[in-house]
């Protein structure tokens, strides 16, 4: 199931981003002087980010009896991603926002199109899929504390 959403929303979001059509209720709320709309929703994007961590950290640590739910709510969460961005976000920004953007949904085409929906049974290719996973995950937090830094401390 979790395949199946996700792709619709991510078909949903490239529909949104190429027309350029945008929620003008959403847009006055992200465009409002205060930021306090953006705020919320990048505490949100955060708190959803180490909800995802928290499914790495719990397999490094041992408790691979839970791995199993971990995973489908990992996968679950993950395939929501796309509704996630749009609500703090309805265009992928530029400059760095893009990049990180551009980062973000990396790793959600790598989580959504993973070992077990695409079937190639290549010795190589589990490994360098979770290399490529993990390391763009990696990567999302440092220029989640970029992205955190330039907002606020120039303001």
């Amino acid at each position: 199931g979790y395949f199946g959403v996700g792709l619709f929303l991510l078909t949903a979001l490239i529909v949104q981003q190429s027309t350029g059509w945008q929620w003008t209720l959403l847009t006055g709320l992200q465009g409002t002087g205060t930021n306090t709309y953006k705020l919320a929703t990048g505490l949100g994007l955060l708190a959803f980010v180490l909800y995802q961590w928290r499914f790495s950290v719990k397999r490094a640590q041992g408790e691979q009896h839970k791995s199993a739910t971990m995973m489908d709510h990992h996968k679950l969460f993950g395939a929501l991603f796309p509704l996630f961005f749009f609500f703090h976000s309805q265009t992928l920004g530029y400059g760095y926002q893009k990049i990180f953007s551009l980062t973000m949904f990396l790793i959600f085409l790598t989580g959504l199109f993973n070992s077990q929906i695409v079937t190639i049974y290549k010795s190589w290719y589990r490994p360098a899929w979770i290399s490529a996973h993990v390391g763009l995950s990696v990567a999302l937090l440092l220029l989640m504390a970029y992205h955190v830094y330039i907002n606020y401390a120039f303001k």
